[in-house]
């Protein structure tokens, strides 16, 4: 290519010393004039006959855009880029190259508006389903990236209510606590579906510190969360993880994008599926949360079901890949 352009130089400069007068050839025939014009035009049909003939990793690679945690100890994103990493992977001898790039951090809210307003390229961010979502001009992808085991919720307990726990056996004595989480989470509306009292916090990292002074009682979390949560934050004095209850609440977690973006939905849904087909999204799943579902302890708590009422309307059926921590298997109740 270097060459071609070289070569094309040459010219240009060869004809531009050259008058417009016939050059005579042997025999003192004239041969066809040629012109500076028509080199030029010779030359750009030969260098756009060959940049079409370029590979495809020679075009431009497509943007797509994760979001970033909304502070340095909020470790919730980490499998989420790796997880769209892996799908894009899978995809790119089909689609192209791609780049991967970081939104800047924002809270649950502000993702949801920029996520509408189509506000960066190929958006991809995580968020439990809801219906509450549907029609808004947004789009998810048909697979439930966290397999179902943020459905298992443990929680923080202030240090005063920890003993109390331990006699919680069914709802209604659960009632008798108040509940903290982040607002616009998915979770308070199911929580006070249930008659649960909850405070609502703008801001992730007030959550940890609220509930070990005794702001409210109980900070649910999903259990491939607790455990790095725990490390993060291990420097807030009294905050103390639950040892008796589990709670259940079927939770399916989707990548949303906007509507606009069909093409780049299509390529994350084909990957996704790839990825689970060869197993490589199980391996990434189990690495990124095994050490997290070992510590939980699942197996040894109490568990109480909640209804998740705002999965009406979800149109694929995500059982088949939920995580059963009784079994250690997935796809089954």
């Amino acid at each position: 290519m270097h060459a071609l352009f070289a070569w094309h130089g040459r010219q240009l400069r060869h004809a531009n010393d050259q008058t417009a007068q016939p050059v005579r050839a042997a025999g003192n025939l004239p041969l066809p004039l040629v012109t500076p014009m028509k080199i030029s035009r010779q030359a750009t049909l030969l260098v756009m006959t060959l940049l079409c003939l370029l590979p495809m990793g020679a075009q431009a690679a497509t943007r797509f855009t994760y979001i970033s945690p909304e502070s340095e100890r909020d470790p919730r994103m980490t499998y989420d880029r790796e997880l769209l990493r892996l799908a894009l992977d899978k995809t790119r001898d089909t689609f192209g190259d791609y780049e991967l790039v970081p939104a800047p951090a924002m809270t649950k809210a502000r993702v949801r508006l920029s996520l509408q307003l189509n506000s960066f390229t190929n958006l991809f961010a995580m968020d439990s389903y809801s219906s509450t979502r549907d029609g808004k001009g947004l789009a998810y992808v048909r697979f439930p990236i966290h397999l179902g085991i943020v459905s298992y919720r443990i929680c923080f307990v202030s240090p005063q209510r920890q003993a109390a726990m331990a006699e919680v056996n069914d709802l209604a004595g659960l009632r008798r606590f108040t509940f903290g989480q982040g607002k616009g989470w998915l979770d308070v509306e199911i929580l006070r579906h249930a008659g649960l009292k909850v405070v609502e916090v703008d801001g992730y990292e007030m959550l940890f510190k609220m509930v070990a002074r005794g702001r409210f009682d109980l900070l649910c979390r999903g259990a491939s969360e607790l455990r790095s949560e725990l490390l993060t934050h291990k420097d807030i004095g009294g905050l103390k993880m639950d040892p008796y209850l589990l709670l259940y609440y079927p939770l399916p977690r989707v990548f949303y994008t906007n509507v606009a973006n069909g093409e780049a939905l299509k390529r994350v849904e084909t990957g996704l599926r790839q990825a689970w087909q060869d197993g490589s999204l199980q391996a990434l799943w189990r690495h990124s949360f095994g050490p997290a579902i070992a510590f939980a302890g699942l197996k040894q708590r109490r568990m109480l079901r909640l209804e998740n009422p705002f999965l009406e309307g979800i149109n694929f059926d995500y059982r088949p890949y939920f995580y059963n921590p009784m079994t250690d298997r997935f796809g089954e109740p």
